[in-house]
Protein backbone atom coordinates (compact mmCIF):
# COMPACT_ATOMS: atom_id res chain seq x y z
CA UNK A 1 0.00 0.00 0.00
CA UNK A 2 1.22 3.45 -0.09
CA UNK A 3 2.49 5.77 -3.18
CA UNK A 4 4.72 4.42 -5.66
CA UNK A 5 6.45 6.12 -8.78
CA UNK A 6 8.24 4.64 -11.87
CA UNK A 7 10.44 6.71 -14.62
CA UNK A 8 11.14 4.12 -16.82
CA UNK A 9 9.88 0.93 -18.11
CA UNK A 10 11.50 -1.51 -15.99
CA UNK A 11 10.38 0.81 -12.50
CA UNK A 12 6.99 0.44 -14.38
CA UNK A 13 6.82 -3.09 -14.58
CA UNK A 14 7.41 -3.73 -11.29
CA UNK A 15 5.25 -0.89 -9.93
CA UNK A 16 2.08 -2.19 -11.62
CA UNK A 17 2.72 -6.05 -11.18
CA UNK A 18 3.14 -5.32 -6.86
CA UNK A 19 0.23 -3.24 -7.21
CA UNK A 20 -1.98 -4.94 -9.04
CA UNK A 21 -1.55 -8.43 -11.11
CA UNK A 22 2.08 -9.70 -12.59
CA UNK A 23 1.85 -7.92 -16.18
CA UNK A 24 4.11 -7.28 -19.13
CA UNK A 25 5.32 -3.70 -21.11
CA UNK A 26 5.04 -3.91 -24.78
CA UNK A 27 5.79 -0.70 -25.20
CA UNK A 28 6.56 2.54 -23.07
CA UNK A 29 6.94 6.24 -24.14
CA UNK A 30 10.11 7.97 -24.41
CA UNK A 31 9.27 10.33 -21.28
CA UNK A 32 7.62 8.65 -19.12
CA UNK A 33 6.31 9.29 -15.21
CA UNK A 34 3.96 7.08 -13.64
CA UNK A 35 2.86 6.84 -9.64
CA UNK A 36 0.01 4.26 -8.55
CA UNK A 37 -1.21 5.46 -4.75
CA UNK A 38 -3.07 2.20 -3.13
CA UNK A 39 -5.31 2.53 0.01
CA UNK A 40 -6.69 -1.17 1.29
CA UNK A 41 -10.27 -0.93 1.82
CA UNK A 42 -10.25 -4.54 3.53
CA UNK A 43 -9.16 -8.25 2.97
CA UNK A 44 -7.51 -7.91 -0.31
CA UNK A 45 -9.71 -5.36 -1.54
CA UNK A 46 -7.84 -1.98 -2.95
CA UNK A 47 -8.46 0.83 -4.14
CA UNK A 48 -5.41 2.86 -6.27
CA UNK A 49 -5.25 5.98 -7.71
CA UNK A 50 -2.84 5.69 -11.05
CA UNK A 51 -1.60 9.15 -13.04
CA UNK A 52 0.44 8.27 -16.39
CA UNK A 53 2.20 10.88 -18.14
CA UNK A 54 3.19 9.18 -21.42
CA UNK A 55 1.71 6.52 -23.44
CA UNK A 56 1.98 2.67 -22.86
CA UNK A 57 0.75 -0.88 -23.52
CA UNK A 58 0.53 -3.45 -20.82
CA UNK A 59 -0.23 -6.73 -20.98
CA UNK A 60 -1.35 -9.67 -19.02
CA UNK A 61 -0.45 -12.55 -21.45
CA UNK A 62 -1.80 -16.31 -21.43
CA UNK A 63 1.99 -16.89 -20.23
CA UNK A 64 1.65 -15.02 -16.76
CA UNK A 65 -2.29 -16.13 -16.39
CA UNK A 66 -0.79 -19.65 -15.99
CA UNK A 67 3.07 -19.08 -14.40
CA UNK A 68 1.23 -16.21 -11.86
CA UNK A 69 -1.90 -16.89 -11.31
CA UNK A 70 -4.73 -14.38 -9.45
CA UNK A 71 -8.10 -14.72 -8.77
CA UNK A 72 -9.50 -11.23 -8.93
CA UNK A 73 -11.53 -8.70 -11.25
CA UNK A 74 -10.32 -5.12 -11.61
CA UNK A 75 -12.65 -2.30 -12.29
CA UNK A 76 -11.23 0.78 -13.65
CA UNK A 77 -13.01 3.91 -13.89
CA UNK A 78 -11.41 6.28 -16.34
CA UNK A 79 -10.80 10.24 -15.09
CA UNK A 80 -8.76 11.72 -18.02
CA UNK A 81 -7.00 10.83 -21.32
CA UNK A 82 -7.71 7.74 -23.75
CA UNK A 83 -7.25 4.21 -23.31
CA UNK A 84 -8.77 1.39 -24.07
CA UNK A 85 -9.11 -2.26 -22.58
CA UNK A 86 -9.21 -5.28 -24.18
CA UNK A 87 -10.33 -8.95 -23.18
CA UNK A 88 -11.92 -11.76 -24.58
CA UNK A 89 -12.35 -10.18 -28.24
CA UNK A 90 -14.30 -7.15 -26.97
CA UNK A 91 -12.26 -4.04 -26.68
CA UNK A 92 -13.65 -1.34 -24.24
CA UNK A 93 -12.82 2.46 -25.46
CA UNK A 94 -12.67 4.45 -22.37
CA UNK A 95 -14.82 7.65 -21.70
CA UNK A 96 -13.68 9.70 -18.90
CA UNK A 97 -16.38 9.34 -16.18
CA UNK A 98 -17.05 5.32 -17.33
CA UNK A 99 -15.65 2.38 -16.54
CA UNK A 100 -14.82 -1.54 -17.19
CA UNK A 101 -14.23 -4.98 -15.54
CA UNK A 102 -11.57 -7.07 -16.38
CA UNK A 103 -10.79 -10.42 -15.52
CA UNK A 104 -7.04 -11.56 -13.98
CA UNK A 105 -7.64 -14.97 -14.22
CA UNK A 106 -7.86 -14.03 -18.18
CA UNK A 107 -5.32 -12.21 -20.62
CA UNK A 108 -5.90 -8.60 -21.27
CA UNK A 109 -4.36 -5.97 -22.32
CA UNK A 110 -4.35 -1.97 -21.26
CA UNK A 111 -3.75 0.32 -24.26
CA UNK A 112 -3.26 4.16 -23.53
CA UNK A 113 -1.72 5.92 -26.51
CA UNK A 114 -1.65 9.33 -24.28
CA UNK A 115 -1.55 10.60 -20.65
CA UNK A 116 -4.31 8.88 -18.32
CA UNK A 117 -5.31 9.11 -14.69
CA UNK A 118 -7.74 6.19 -13.41
CA UNK A 119 -9.42 4.73 -10.42
CA UNK A 120 -8.93 0.99 -9.90
CA UNK A 121 -10.82 -0.95 -7.49
CA UNK A 122 -9.48 -4.51 -6.90
CA UNK A 123 -11.90 -6.75 -6.04
CA UNK A 124 -11.58 -10.85 -4.97
CA UNK A 125 -13.65 -12.76 -6.89
CA UNK A 126 -16.03 -14.47 -4.54
CA UNK A 127 -17.79 -10.90 -3.75
CA UNK A 128 -18.64 -10.52 -7.62
CA UNK A 129 -19.89 -14.54 -8.05
CA UNK A 130 -22.62 -13.56 -4.32
CA UNK A 131 -23.91 -10.34 -5.95
CA UNK A 132 -23.44 -10.99 -10.13
CA UNK A 133 -24.67 -13.88 -12.31
CA UNK A 134 -22.88 -14.33 -15.73
CA UNK A 135 -20.11 -11.86 -14.12
CA UNK A 136 -17.84 -12.85 -17.11
CA UNK A 137 -20.66 -11.38 -19.97
CA UNK A 138 -19.54 -7.95 -18.88
CA UNK A 139 -15.48 -8.24 -18.63
CA UNK A 140 -14.28 -6.10 -21.45
CA UNK A 141 -17.27 -4.24 -22.61
CA UNK A 142 -17.09 -0.48 -21.22
CA UNK A 143 -20.09 0.85 -18.95
CA UNK A 144 -20.41 4.35 -20.55
CA UNK A 145 -20.47 7.52 -18.21
CA UNK A 146 -24.55 8.66 -18.79
CA UNK A 147 -25.63 5.57 -17.30
CA UNK A 148 -27.38 6.72 -14.57
CA UNK A 149 -25.99 3.72 -12.07
CA UNK A 150 -22.47 4.26 -13.52
CA UNK A 151 -22.71 8.02 -12.24
CA UNK A 152 -23.96 7.36 -9.14
CA UNK A 153 -20.81 4.29 -8.56
CA UNK A 154 -18.14 6.75 -10.15
CA UNK A 155 -19.01 9.38 -7.81
CA UNK A 156 -18.76 6.71 -4.69
CA UNK A 157 -15.11 5.73 -6.26
CA UNK A 158 -14.49 9.06 -6.52
CA UNK A 159 -14.86 10.43 -3.31
CA UNK A 160 -13.74 7.51 -1.37
CA UNK A 161 -10.65 7.73 -3.18
CA UNK A 162 -10.34 11.01 -1.90
CA UNK A 163 -10.65 10.33 1.61
CA UNK A 164 -10.25 6.46 2.77
CA UNK A 165 -6.67 7.90 3.54
CA UNK A 166 -8.96 10.13 6.80
CA UNK A 167 -11.01 6.71 7.99
CA UNK A 168 -10.55 4.36 10.54
CA UNK A 169 -10.53 0.52 9.15
CA UNK A 170 -14.21 -0.34 10.26
CA UNK A 171 -15.79 2.25 8.24
CA UNK A 172 -13.37 2.39 5.12
CA UNK A 173 -14.03 -1.56 4.83
CA UNK A 174 -17.95 -0.95 4.79
CA UNK A 175 -17.28 1.55 2.69
CA UNK A 176 -15.71 -0.38 0.63
CA UNK A 177 -18.05 -3.30 0.27
CA UNK A 178 -21.01 -0.65 -0.08
CA UNK A 179 -19.12 0.50 -3.14
CA UNK A 180 -18.44 -3.19 -4.41
CA UNK A 181 -22.45 -3.52 -4.06
CA UNK A 182 -22.86 -0.68 -6.49
CA UNK A 183 -20.56 -1.83 -8.97
CA UNK A 184 -22.85 -5.19 -8.81
CA UNK A 185 -25.22 -2.84 -9.35
CA UNK A 186 -24.21 -1.75 -12.31
CA UNK A 187 -22.79 -5.22 -13.53
CA UNK A 188 -26.54 -6.61 -13.18
CA UNK A 189 -27.76 -3.83 -15.12
CA UNK A 190 -25.11 -4.82 -17.90
CA UNK A 191 -26.16 -8.33 -18.56
CA UNK A 192 -29.62 -7.36 -18.54
CA UNK A 193 -30.64 -8.59 -14.92
CA UNK A 194 -33.54 -6.77 -13.81
CA UNK A 195 -34.70 -8.93 -11.03
CA UNK A 196 -31.59 -8.25 -8.92
CA UNK A 197 -29.10 -10.64 -6.46
CA UNK A 198 -32.08 -12.30 -5.09
CA UNK A 199 -32.70 -14.30 -8.18
CA UNK A 200 -29.05 -15.67 -8.20
CA UNK A 201 -27.89 -18.99 -5.89
CA UNK A 202 -24.82 -17.33 -5.15
CA UNK A 203 -27.22 -14.97 -2.72
CA UNK A 204 -28.60 -18.33 -1.21
CA UNK A 205 -25.02 -19.80 -1.16
CA UNK A 206 -23.87 -16.46 1.13
CA UNK A 207 -26.70 -16.69 3.09
CA UNK A 208 -25.85 -20.54 3.98
CA UNK A 209 -22.35 -19.36 4.51
CA UNK A 210 -23.74 -16.52 6.72
CA UNK A 211 -25.49 -18.85 8.76
CA UNK A 212 -22.97 -21.67 9.23
CA UNK A 213 -20.67 -18.93 9.90
CA UNK A 214 -23.23 -17.99 12.88
CA UNK A 215 -22.96 -21.92 13.97
CA UNK A 216 -19.60 -21.97 14.28
CA UNK A 217 -18.97 -19.28 16.56
CA UNK A 218 -21.64 -19.18 18.67
CA UNK A 219 -19.05 -18.92 21.70
CA UNK A 220 -17.27 -16.33 20.20
CA UNK A 221 -17.51 -13.26 22.43
CA UNK A 222 -16.62 -11.57 19.11
CA UNK A 223 -19.02 -12.75 16.89
CA UNK A 224 -21.16 -9.39 16.13
CA UNK A 225 -22.85 -8.60 12.88
CA UNK A 226 -20.10 -5.98 12.23
CA UNK A 227 -17.32 -9.00 12.37
CA UNK A 228 -20.04 -11.05 10.16
CA UNK A 229 -20.40 -8.58 7.78
CA UNK A 230 -16.64 -7.82 7.01
CA UNK A 231 -15.78 -12.07 7.16
CA UNK A 232 -17.91 -11.98 4.33
CA UNK A 233 -16.92 -8.98 2.36
CA UNK A 234 -20.30 -7.49 2.61
CA UNK A 235 -22.59 -4.38 4.13
CA UNK A 236 -24.37 -4.49 7.01
CA UNK A 237 -27.12 -3.92 5.05
CA UNK A 238 -26.84 -6.07 2.07
CA UNK A 239 -26.42 -8.87 4.65
CA UNK A 240 -29.56 -7.80 6.33
CA UNK A 241 -30.87 -7.87 3.05
CA UNK A 242 -30.27 -11.56 2.53
CA UNK A 243 -31.76 -12.30 6.03
CA UNK A 244 -34.79 -9.95 5.31
CA UNK A 245 -35.80 -12.42 2.59
CA UNK A 246 -35.84 -15.30 4.81
CA UNK A 247 -38.24 -13.16 7.27
CA UNK A 248 -35.42 -12.73 9.75
CA UNK A 249 -32.75 -10.41 10.83
CA UNK A 250 -28.58 -11.33 11.76
CA UNK A 251 -29.34 -10.36 15.11
CA UNK A 252 -32.75 -12.75 15.56
CA UNK A 253 -30.76 -15.22 13.43
CA UNK A 254 -27.84 -15.07 16.04
CA UNK A 255 -30.05 -14.98 19.33
CA UNK A 256 -32.50 -18.02 18.38
CA UNK A 257 -28.98 -20.44 17.31
CA UNK A 258 -27.29 -19.57 20.63
CA UNK A 259 -31.01 -19.94 22.43
CA UNK A 260 -31.42 -23.57 20.29
CA UNK A 261 -27.93 -24.53 21.45
CA UNK A 262 -28.38 -24.36 24.91
CA UNK A 263 -31.79 -26.09 25.04
CA UNK A 264 -29.91 -28.53 23.60
CA UNK A 265 -27.01 -28.64 26.15
CA UNK A 266 -29.69 -28.05 28.83
CA UNK A 267 -31.64 -30.97 28.17
CA UNK A 268 -28.32 -33.40 26.58
CA UNK A 269 -28.10 -35.88 29.71
CA UNK A 270 -24.52 -35.75 28.42
CA UNK A 271 -23.75 -32.23 29.68
CA UNK A 272 -26.42 -32.34 32.84
CA UNK A 273 -22.70 -31.14 34.67
CA UNK A 274 -22.30 -28.11 33.07
CA UNK A 275 -23.69 -25.26 35.02
CA UNK A 276 -26.50 -22.80 33.54
CA UNK A 277 -23.90 -20.21 33.57
CA UNK A 278 -21.48 -22.22 31.29
CA UNK A 279 -23.92 -22.99 29.29
CA UNK A 280 -25.00 -19.70 28.80
CA UNK A 281 -20.76 -18.61 27.85
CA UNK A 282 -20.90 -21.59 25.87
CA UNK A 283 -23.34 -20.51 24.05
CA UNK A 284 -21.85 -16.63 23.65
CA UNK A 285 -23.82 -14.63 26.34
CA UNK A 286 -22.38 -12.16 28.24
CA UNK A 287 -24.08 -13.41 31.69
CA UNK A 288 -26.77 -15.73 33.00
CA UNK A 289 -29.58 -13.01 33.79
CA UNK A 290 -29.29 -12.06 30.05
CA UNK A 291 -29.31 -15.25 29.44
CA UNK A 292 -32.28 -16.53 30.94
CA UNK A 293 -34.52 -13.55 30.13
CA UNK A 294 -33.84 -14.81 26.49
CA UNK A 295 -34.63 -18.13 27.30
CA UNK A 296 -37.60 -17.75 29.06
CA UNK A 297 -38.84 -15.55 26.27
CA UNK A 298 -38.25 -17.85 23.77
CA UNK A 299 -39.41 -21.47 25.34
CA UNK A 300 -42.12 -19.95 28.43
CA UNK A 301 -39.36 -21.34 31.00
CA UNK A 302 -36.23 -21.05 32.96
CA UNK A 303 -33.04 -22.94 32.31
CA UNK A 304 -33.27 -24.30 36.13
CA UNK A 305 -37.27 -25.45 34.74
CA UNK A 306 -36.29 -26.87 31.87
CA UNK A 307 -33.90 -28.75 33.48
CA UNK A 308 -35.97 -30.35 36.05
CA UNK A 309 -38.95 -31.07 33.59
CA UNK A 310 -35.51 -33.73 32.10
CA UNK A 311 -34.99 -35.08 35.57
CA UNK A 312 -31.53 -33.15 35.60
CA UNK A 313 -30.56 -31.11 38.29
CA UNK A 314 -29.04 -27.58 38.20
CA UNK A 315 -27.10 -24.86 39.63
Amino acid sequence: MGMHVAHDVDEWAQVVSASFVPLSLVTLSGSFTGSVHSSALGPALTLSAVSVQGHSVVTRTSRLVRTEPRDDFLFSLHLDGDGAVVQDGHEAVLARGGGVLYDSARPYQLLFPTSHRQLVLQIPRHHLYDRVDHVAEVCGRALPPDGPGVRVLAACVRELAETCESLTSTPRAELGVTTVDLLATVLRAAVGDDIGPRGFPGRAALLVSMQTYVRDHLSDPRLTLAEMARFHGVSMRYMSELFAAEGSSPAAFIRAERLRAAHRLLTDPRYSALTVSTVATRCGFGDRTTFTRAFVRAFGLTPVALRAAHGHESE
